[in-house]
C-alpha cells in the first residue's frame, strides 16, 4: 500500500472509529419508534432488555471493541507517520496531512481556513506522499528520515 492509499484509508477509519465509539457509548442502542401491539398484550420492557443483553448485546460489544482496537492501531501508525513527516520533512506537509486525513477537512476548506491556494495544497500533499513512499514508513517511524 502506498502513502496515498494509506491516508485515504486512514480518513475512512477515523470516520468509522467515531461511529464505533458512539455505538459502544450507547450500548448499540439505536432509537426505534414504539411498536404497535394488541391491547391484550402486556409489555415487559425489563425482560425484553434482559433477553437482548444476554442473547445479542455482549457479542456486538465485543466485536465493536475489537474493531475499535484495530482502528486505533492503524490510525496511531498514521499519526506516527505524520509526526515523522513533521520532524523529517516539514511542518506544512505534516499539517496538511493531519488536517486532510485525521481532521477530515476538504482541501477547499483547508485552503479557505488557512489562506492557502487550493492547487498548492494538492501539490504539497503529492510531494508529501512521494517523500513518504521514497523514504519508507518503517524508516519514518524509527526517525531515520531527513530531507
Amino acid at each position: 500500500m502506498n502513502a496515498r492509499e494509506r491516508f485515504e484509508l486512514t480518513r475512512q477509519y477515523v470516520q468509522r472509529l467515531h461511529e464505533v465509539q458512539l455505538a459502544l457509548m450507547f450500548d448499540c442502542d439505536d432509537w426505534a419508534p414504539p411498536t404497535i401491539r394488541a391491547n391484550t398484550e402486556k409489555p415487559d420492557p425489563t425482560a425484553k432488555r434482559a433477553i437482548y443483553n444476554v442473547d445479542e448485546l455482549e457479542s456486538k460489544l465485543a466485536s465493536l471493541r475489537r474493531e475499535e482496537s484495530e482502528l486505533i492501531e492503524f490510525i496511531g501508525v498514521s499519526l506516527g507517520i505524520i509526526e515523522g513527516v513533521r520532524k523529517g520533512f516539514g511542518e506544512v506537509y505534516a499539517n496538511l496531512l493531519e488536517w486532510r486525513y485525521i481532521d477530515g477537512m476538504t482541501v477547499k476548506r483547508i485552503s479557505e481556513d488557512k489562506n492557502l491556494n487550493r492547487t498548492y495544497c494538492y501539490e504539497l500533499l503529492d510531494v508529501a506522499f512521494d517523500w513518504i513512499d521514497s523514504v519508507g514508513v518503517s524508516r519514518i517511524l524509527k526517525g531515520e528520515a531527513e530531507i
